[in-house]
C-alpha cells in the first residue's frame, strides 16, 4: 500500500475498534518477524529483515549459516516488539476482548497478556502443563526437550500432584488442545470485529476462524505482505509492514506505548500452622512462571539450600516476629 492508502486504512481500523463491542485479534508468524524471528512463507524477495520464510528457503534451496540450535536460542532470546506492547495496551484499555495465536515464541504472556485472555492454539515453548491436574507451569527456559516428535513428556513432575508434565508444543499431524480451541471459536463467534495479523490463513483448523467472525455478519481486517485465502473478501486488506500499521494505529487511537519491561516477582507465604514458608514465582501478570534455580535461607546461622519446586522451608522450632531470616 502506498503511504496514502495506509494512512486511510488505518483510520478506518481505528475507528471500528473504537466502535467493536466484542474485538478480537488473530496473529500468526508474521508478528514476531520484527523480533527476529523468521516466519514461514514471506518469499524470496520479502522485505523482511529477517528473509525469506522457512519454507521458502526450503522449497528453493536457500543455504543460511544459521543453525536449528541458534534458531531456538534466537526465540528463547528475543523480546516483544511493538506490535505485542500495543495489543497487551489494548487489552488493558478493554480494546481487545481476546487474542488468539498461532505463535509458539511466548511473546505475548512476555508482553503481559493474562493467560484467561488468550489461546495459543499451537502451544507454548515456554510452557507445560500437568497431564492430570492440567496445571499450568510457564517457565524462564524452553521446556520441549524430548527428542522423538510426537512424544511430550518433558522428564518433570507436577509439583502439586506428581504426575507427568508435557510440553505443549503441537506438532504437525496432531491435534490442537481442545480447550483452546474451543475458546478461541467461541471467541470468533461472537467478535464483532476480528483483526488478522501476519498470518497466512492457511493452516486449518486455525484458518477456519475468520468465517466464524463473518457468519455473525462480524468485520475481519488482515494485515500481510502477501495476499491471504480472505484477502478479497475481509471488510479491509492491509498490505503492509505490521510495525508500520501498529504505530500509526495507536498514534491515531492516541494510546501512549508502554515501555517493555519483563518484570517477574516471588510471592511469599508462611503458614503458621504448618510453620511453612513458601516461595512462588510469579510473572506480574500473575501466572506462575519458574524462574528460581536457588533459595538459600539463613536461620540462626545455619544456611538451608531450596532447589527444587515446590520452594518451601519448614521450622523446625516456634517461629517470632524477633527471628531474623536473611534469604539469598
Amino acid at each position: 500500500d502506498t503511504e496514502e492508502e495506509l494512512d486511510f486504512k488505518v483510520t478506518v481500523l481505528a475507528l471500528w475498534i473504537k466502535e467493536a463491542k466484542h474485538f478480537v485479534a488473530f496473529t500468526g508468524a508474521g508478528i514476531s518477524t520484527a523480533a527476529g524471528i523468521s516466519d514461514y512463507r514471506s518469499g524470496v524477495n520479502t522485505v523482511l529483515n529477517v528473509g525469506p520464510g522457512v519454507w521458502e528457503k526450503k522449497k528453493h534451496n536457500i543455504k543460511t549459516k544459521e543453525k536449528k540450535a541458534d534458531l531456538k536460542l534466537k526465540m528463547q532470546s528475543a523480546f516483544p516488539t511493538i506490535t505485542h506492547m500495543a495489543l497487551t495496551e489494548f487489552s488493558n484499555k478493554n480494546y481487545l476482548k481476546f487474542l488468539i495465536s498461532q505463535n509458539v515464541d511466548g511473546l505475548h504472556i512476555k508482553s503481559g497478556i493474562p493467560a484467561d485472555k488468550i489461546s495459543e492454539l499451537h502451544g507454548n515453548t515456554n510452557l507445560e502443563y500437568c497431564t492430570k491436574c492440567n496445571k499450568k507451569i510457564f517457565r524462564d527456559y524452553k521446556c520441549r526437550n524430548n527428542t522423538d516428535v510426537h512424544k511430550h513428556t518433558t522428564g518433570r513432575k507436577c509439583f502439586d500432584c506428581k504426575s507427568e508434565l508435557k510440553d505443549s508444543i503441537i506438532n504437525f499431524n496432531e491435534n490442537l488442545n481442545d480447550f483452546e480451541l474451543d475458546i478461541a471459536f467461541d471467541n470468533a463467534r461472537n467478535s464483532d470485529l476480528m483483526w488478522c495479523l501476519g498470518s497466512s490463513l492457511r493452516v486449518s483448523p486455525a484458518s477456519d476462524l475468520p468465517v466464524e467472525t463473518m457468519k455473525n455478519k462480524g468485520k475481519i481486517v488482515i494485515v500481510n505482505l502477501q495476499k491471504t485465502p480472505y484477502s478479497d473478501i475481509a471488510a479491509l486488506s492491509i498490505y503492509g509492514k505490521i510495525e508500520d500499521v501498529m504505530e500509526r494505529l495507536i498514534n491515531k487511537l492516541e494510546i501512549p506505548l508502554p515501555k517493555w519491561n519483563f518484570s517477574r516477582k516471588i510471592e511469599i507465604k508462611f503458614n503458621a500452622g504448618e510453620k511453612e514458608l513458601l516461595f512462588v514465582p510469579k510473572h506480574v501478570t500473575g501466572n506462575y512462571f519458574s524462574f528460581i534455580k536457588k533459595i538459600d535461607i539463613i536461620y540462626f546461622n545455619e544456611t538451608t539450600s531450596i532447589k527444587k519446586e515446590p520452594f518451601s522451608y519448614k521450622f523446625k522450632d516456634y517461629v517470632n516476629n524477633t527471628n531474623k531470616i536473611k534469604l539469598n
